[in-house]
């Protein structure tokens, strides 16, 4: 079976009418039957993998993507993010004598972070512009701040 790769453009337009039919998606598996479907409307044979298509939405900024993660044995590296390819930053940290150290890593495009342990993501969530993007809980405060 034959199959075309679509441009970026028009794979954007189909994001954004995938999300307009269906503004938050939990699985990135069930965004891509989505996506190719609005696809398939403009192209019988277009058809996109579920990692462009996660990459294009957030590029593009055309969906907020929550992510969710577990950690793994493993220490983690200084490498490409595993949700949109970037590079990653290292976070660090001085110690008393003077010395730097490494507390983990983060990627500046789409927020993902990892520790020490590295952290393997296990599910997209994608949200649309009209979908509520989760809010934390106003009982869990940074440290800083304290009781008003």
């Amino acid at each position: 079976m034959a199959y075309k790769i679509p441009k970026a453009e028009v794979l954007a337009e189909a994001i954004q009418a995938a999300l307009k039919e269906q503004s938050t998606v939990v699985s990135q598996n069930r965004f891509a039957i989505l996506v190719n479907d609005q696809l398939k409307k403009v192209d019988p044979e277009y058809t996109a993998s579920e990692e462009r298509i996660r990459r294009v939405a957030l590029y593009r900024k055309l969906a907020k993507v929550e992510i969710q993660t577990r950690e793994a044995e493993e220490r983690s590296r200084n490498v490409r993010c595993p949700v949109c390819g970037s590079k990653t930053k290292r976070i660090q940290n001085e110690t008393v004598y003077g010395g730097k150290v490494t507390l983990g890593y983060k990627c500046r495009a789409c927020g993902y972070w990892t520790g020490m342990r590295r952290r393997v993501p296990t599910r997209y969530i994608f949200y649309g512009d009209g979908a509520k993007f989760p809010v934390p809980d106003e009982s869990v405060r940074p440290l800083d701040q304290t009781p008003s």
